[in-house]
């Protein structure tokens, strides 16, 4: 009987510890934070004091900060290592590169930075960069295959959107199309995180006839393209939430949850705040459209309009002038030879 107990005991033990074991070895994956476009609370200490508190409380080993955050500022970049306690990187976003990117290189050291960990590859990508810098950095970056988890590129603006681009490098949005990275990522990167801000598709504005307001409760949404994810992380006011992303890493897989730091005393919004946007959901309101933009508009159109009387006016009085000097040159030349 004893003998008995002493085995089941002994195999309870056993048990235990053998599932503590594998219990660490699940929860035992690198944790990330990600966060971007946080300039709007640069300036308000009360609010990015909370965030890095809110931050702070998941004990991440890494947080990275994706651009529009300051980060030209010596003293805001400065301040983010003081209040943020995991390994802080960044990916510089136009604003910064905008503002001052050579104070930017300065304070943060790099625009593209690969960091190998032991179950998750990161590559921070300086999106502003030209398509054949982008291509040449990603090439270099991505010959070897990371074989122990994924291979995640963080960035600024969302790459694979290409519904809004500029003409060069160095603007407010990029300058390529995905279908020109694509290929060099494809099977290569798993995951995309892209910290731009929101309002570009959910506006704060207080009327408009293209957007939304900003929904304050929208932490990030996803995109799909293969077998390639992506997601957009960036908050839009900070206020009433500042917003940020929580990612653990569960082997080759991301367990991905939203979090947020508020200064307010509420987390719904109260209805008195509400502003409903009646325009954005019917035809049936196209003529107020039409009567909006003619408001908007009317000064700018009639500006152009301006301008354009102007030009040819000036256009005008040239050519007068140059027949006037036609008219004296013939009249001194026939005068010329009428004395000759």
């Amino acid at each position: 009987m004893k003998t008995i107990k002493f085995i089941s005991i002994t195999i309870l033990i056993l048990f235990f510890n053998i599932s503590r074991i594998y219990t660490q070895e699940i929860s035992a994956g690198t944790k990330f934070i990600v966060a971007g476009h946080l300039y709007p609370i640069t300036k308000d200490q009360k609010k990015l004091n909370k965030f890095g508190e809110k931050v702070n409380s998941h004990n991440a080993d890494y947080v990275f900060l994706l651009g529009d955050s300051d980060l030209q500022n010596k003293d805001i970049f400065d301040y983010f290592n003081t209040i943020i306690d995991s390994k802080l990187f960044f990916s510089p976003g136009n604003n910064e590169l905008r503002i001052s990117k050579e104070n930017y290189i300065t304070n943060v050291g790099y625009l593209n930075k690969v960091i190998v960990e032991k179950d998750v590859k990161f590559i921070l990508l300086n999106s502003s960069d030209s398509k054949e810098n982008i291509i040449k950095f990603l090439q270099e970056n991505l010959k070897d295959d990371f074989q122990n988890g994924p291979t995640i590129l963080l960035t600024h603006h969302r790459i694979w959107d290409d519904t809004i681009i500029d003409p060069k490098p160095y603007m407010h949005d990029k300058s390529y199309y995905f279908e020109d990275i694509f290929p060099i990522i494809k099977d290569k990167i798993d995951y995309i995180f892209a910290g731009n801000s929101k309002r570009q598709y959910f506006r704060d504005l207080v009327e408009s006839i293209a957007y939304g307001k900003q929904n304050v409760n929208l932490i990030y949404w996803s995109d799909k393209i293969e077998n390639l994810e992506a997601y957009s992380v960036g908050m839009g006011n900070g206020d009433p939430k500042a917003s940020f992303v929580v990612v653990d890493i569960l082997k080759e897989n991301l367990l991905i949850k939203g979090d947020y730091s508020t200064i307010e005393n509420y987390d719904i919004l109260p209805k008195n705040l509400i502003q409903y946007n009646k325009r954005g959901l019917s035809l049936e309101f196209e003529s107020e459209f039409k009567d909006f933009a003619r408001e908007k508009f009317f000064l700018v159109k009639w500006k152009k309009f301006y301008i354009a009387i102007l030009l040819i006016f000036l256009i005008i009085f040239l050519l007068i002038i140059l027949l006037l000097k036609s008219r004296r040159k013939i009249k001194f030349l026939t005068e010329k030879k009428d004395l000759n």
